[in-house]
């Protein structure tokens, strides 16, 4: 498997992002990247192992719907292929609260991109968290992928694989 960092780098490149803000552990551990292309309108976090806590999950998804919300962005790529810690906890936030909020505040579309079922570290449930809460919104605005391919088609031009 490639690297987060390198992987990240090609993200970055597929849809031209730059880095906004870093995210870090009380001890300077980076645990989520969050990047943009303004001229896009696409924001996207990155995650990076272990968050911590379900707050310092939060705090990452508040940024970003703060940005959203502002009209900054309407379009969200959340990269969860090298999170590995779940975040089952948060789904009822994440359903009643987050999400309502980000479609209001102008979400066009949101991508996904999810780690495969296997390979998952022993007793973290990325795969089931993100896939919950995706049946759980289910307006059609938000897809999960594995493919960043897959994932650039839907964000910029709202196609799904074949």
């Amino acid at each position: 498997m490639a690297n987060p960092a390198k992987r990240d780098r090609d993200v970055a490149q597929a849809f031209a992002l730059t880095e906004l803000r870093t995210f870090r552990l009380s001890g300077g551990t980076p645990y989520a990247l969050v990047s943009h292309n303004p001229e896009a309108g696409v924001i996207s976090d990155f995650w990076l192992g272990s968050f911590g806590s379900q707050a310092e999950f939060r705090t990452v998804l508040e940024f970003i719907a703060g940005e959203i919300e502002a009209g900054r962005y309407c379009l969200w790529l959340a990269d969860l292929r090298y999170m590995s810690t779940g975040f089952a906890e948060s789904n009822e936030w994440l359903v009643g609260d987050l999400m309502p909020r980000v479609l209001k505040g102008g979400l066009v579309r949101e991508a996904v991109v999810l780690t495969q079922d296997s390979g998952v570290p022993e007793g973290y449930d990325v795969f089931g968290s993100a896939t919950g809460a995706l049946r759980r919104i289910a307006d059609g605005r938000v897809r999960g992928f594995t493919d960043i391919a897959a994932a650039r088609a839907w964000l910029t031009d709202g196609e799904l694989p074949g």
